[in-house]
């Protein structure tokens, strides 16, 4: 039993492809300390569910990655445009006192160019928000749950032991896993600190996001090609 632990630690921590969760989490935590917490959070739970489904159903052979890499890397492409257009809005309307982007702001602009600011002029989406929080968790969840190299490598192992000791392995193994984005969140958090460079850090961090999304929907279909070219 212990070694079988050990094993799913060490699978675990090992680096893999793990560079860009700690990446995307590092973004997520540079716009905000909330999303940061709900993307870890999410990416735990999604390994998991990934983990005990494999354990449970034997589901390693039958699980194609291309489509779960391709739905997160579109979701957060969406999520980097969102937060690069919520903080170009806000610092347009910060210094010029009216929205460039209407229906990101709950205010109304007026044709006298004033703008109704309820919140103090504060953009609709805060970055602290509960629905973005949700959204990013989500976003977490998915990736937890995509099949990569490392839960293929495990997933022998979870099949072959008894159930209990399989989520036990799944559960070190998702603790393990967690080092980096936990150090992406952590760095993020450090970053965020800087007032004097706030704008350049969350507008970088917003394309950041975007090119690990883009960079998620090309793997994808590189791993399509490389399954297709692998066949008989």
């Amino acid at each position: 039993m212990i070694e079988e632990l050990l094993v799913a630690a060490a699978i675990g921590a090992s680096l893999g492809n793990s560079w860009a969760c700690a990446l995307l989490s590092l973004a997520c935590s540079v716009d905000s300390r909330k999303a940061g917490i709900a993307f870890i959070g999410g990416r735990y739970l999604g390994l998991i569910l990934l983990g005990g489904a494999i354990a449970a159903l034997g589901l390693a052979e039958n699980l194609n990655p291309v489509y779960f890499l391709v739905t997160f890397g579109i979701l957060t492409v969406a999520l980097g445009v969102f937060v690069l257009a919520r903080i170009v809005t806000r610092h347009y309307l910060l210094r010029h006192g009216r929205s460039l982007f209407r229906l990101l702001h709950r205010g109304r602009h007026h044709p006298g160019g004033d703008v109704t600011m309820p919140d103090g002029g504060e953009i609709a989406l805060r970055p602290d928000s509960s629905a973005k929080a949700a959204y990013v968790f989500g976003l977490g969840v998915l990736r937890g749950a995509t099949p990569c190299v490392k839960i293929m490598v495990l997933a022998p192992l979870l099949i072959s032991v008894d159930f209990g000791l399989a989520l036990g392995m799944v559960l070190v193994f998702a603790t393990a896993s967690a080092i980096y984005p936990v150090i992406g969140f952590l760095s993020g958090n450090v970053l965020r600190r800087s007032k004097r460079h706030e704008l350049y850090l969350r507008v970088g961090a917003s394309v950041l996001m975007i090119a690990l999304g883009i960079y998620f929907v090309a793997n994808a279909f590189l791993v399509n090609h490389s399954a297709s070219g692998a066949g008989p």
